[in-house]
């Protein structure tokens, strides 16, 4: 897989598809590299935002406060191609476009009062906040040497993620406990699954 059919990939994982995340995982932890280990947790973390724990109370506290502030987002070809097949060519015009570069801008058009009327196929960098976004975690990332549990970063002022991250480490602590060892993405993806899809 190269490039942009990578990104693809993970945006559908991400949005829920289980078995696009167990081949992504495996793909990540068997290459051994620190930042790859890195992100298969990341992506475990996200996917229980996405689809297994129930944030909405949190995010209409905060606002939706990620959706308002920040710089504008950049879009993938496929995000274009979902924004318009489920929205029509004029979705366009609520984009910004610099060159070759599409990018949804902040506050975001799509955005009423806290909730995403995109949600169900919101563009691939929405889905991959705040775990999975390089932005938020790349000085964590450069730390991290490859072994255990990374110490993910949840942004200031996002109580959806506060919440996931405490659960999440709470499921991964018992594991831990059970295994004798910090599990692996895929331990604790399966794991999540367990609890929160019985």
């Amino acid at each position: 897989m190269a490039g942009e059919e990578v990104h693809r990939h993970t945006k559908k994982a991400l949005a829920g598809d289980v078995e696009a995340l167990r081949a992504l995982l495996n793909i990540l932890t068997g290459s051994g590299v620190p930042v790859a280990v890195y992100a298969a947790y990341a992506l475990v973390y996200q996917f229980a935002m996405n689809n297994l724990i129930d944030v909405s109370e949190e995010c209409r506290r905060c606002g939706g406060r990620c959706c308002r502030e920040g710089h504008p987002v950049p879009l993938y070809s496929f995000d274009i191609e979902e924004l318009v097949r489920n929205l029509g060519p004029g979705v366009l015009a609520k984009l910004i476009r610099s060159g070759d570069t599409w990018l949804l801008p902040r506050p975001c058009p799509f955005q009423e009062e806290w909730r995403c009327t995109i949600h169900r196929f919101k563009p691939y960098a929405c889905l991959s906040y705040p775990f999975a976004t390089e932005d938020e975690q790349i000085e964590e990332m450069k730390r991290y040497r490859g072994s255990g549990i990374p110490k993910l970063r949840v942004p200031p002022g996002c109580p959806a993620g506060e919440k996931v991250k405490e659960s999440v480490d709470a499921v991964a602590e018992g594991l831990r406990r059970r295994l004798g060892r910090d599990p692996t993405p895929q331990e604790l993806l399966e794991e999540l699954l367990r609890v929160y899809r019985g």
